[in-house]
């Protein structure tokens, strides 16, 4: 989104003018706000009753003895109606949450994200006890932000870096400080199935997927709420991969404290 600041004055134009320019932004920007509260209400309200309808009454068909009065091809239809019913749900979930991000303030604690990845991963371990993996997170890590946001933040790049390791022998995720380009940033790398670099750029898109294997379950939204939750505190996020070797994704904050010497990340495929 385009900075709704306004640049400076020129030498010699007058206060009055640059004043009034702030006031329109601050118009603009209450504007923007109101637009966003309308929408999340209606997609709260106006549309989620006839997609409670849909799906209702296709759930209702599902059963005996409705369901069994259909051809195959009937049958079929109907499971697909139902099943497009439940994702745009989900989908209208997702955009609320966007919005909710882009209305809610900004809290500034001290955030163990070592304790918190470690109790993310314990979790994603749950879900598959028998797997093999290879975990490392960097002690100490203690970052100053917002804790819910930086919940979230770590639960969708961790839990995207288990899920593109399902097709590994073994799991691989590593969270620590590192350098990228002289920047000191945090970073999730995993060693899973990775993409084409060229593609990064529709990573942050909503609604916006590289893999569409059916083993690779979501809608394209986790990576959409991780960036405005890094825009959000004032950082950036950024990712490098490469098709079939994993991926790494490195985020930074205001006050990020400089990486340890020796720390500094080697790309995907450089030796």
């Amino acid at each position: 989104m385009k900075s709704t600041v306004p640049d400076e004055p020129a030498p010699g134009a007058s206060n009055a003018l640059f004043e009034q320019r702030l006031a329109d932004c601050a118009l603009q920007g209450e504007a923007t706000a109101r637009e966003l509260a309308a929408f999340g209400v209606t997609l709260s309200h106006d549309l989620r009753a006839p997609l409670r309808s849909i799906e209702g009454f296709s759930r209702l068909l599902l059963q005996p003895p409705h369901f069994e009065q259909l051809d195959d091809i009937g049958q079929d239809y109907l499971q697909r109606i139902h099943r497009a019913s439940l994702q745009l749900s989900q989908m209208m979930d997702e955009m609320l949450q966007l919005i909710r991000l882009a209305q809610s303030g900004i809290k500034s604690e001290t955030v163990d994200l070592t304790g918190m990845a470690h109790d993310i991963l314990a979790s994603l371990k749950l879900t598959a006890p028998a797997r093999l993996t290879e975990i490392v997170v960097d002690p100490d890590l203690v970052l100053t932000g917002d804790p819910q946001l930086l919940r979230l933040v770590m639960e969708n790049l961790l839990n995207n870096a288990w899920k593109f390791s399902r097709k590994s022998d073994v799991v691989r995720i590593s969270l620590g400080r590192v350098s990228d380009a002289g920047v000191s940033a945090i970073c999730v790398r995993d060693h899973g199935v990775g993409f084409e670099q060229r593609y990064a750029d529709r990573l942050f898109r909503a609604f916006s997927r590289l893999h569409n294997d059916p083993q690779f379950e979501g809608l394209g939204v986790g990576l959409a709420k991780v960036q405005r939750a890094i825009h959000a505190q004032g950082g950036r996020i950024w990712a490098r991969a490469q098709a079939g070797a994993g991926a790494a994704f490195y985020f930074t904050l205001p006050g990020l404290t400089p990486t340890p010497v020796g720390a500094t990340d080697r790309h995907h495929g450089e030796e």
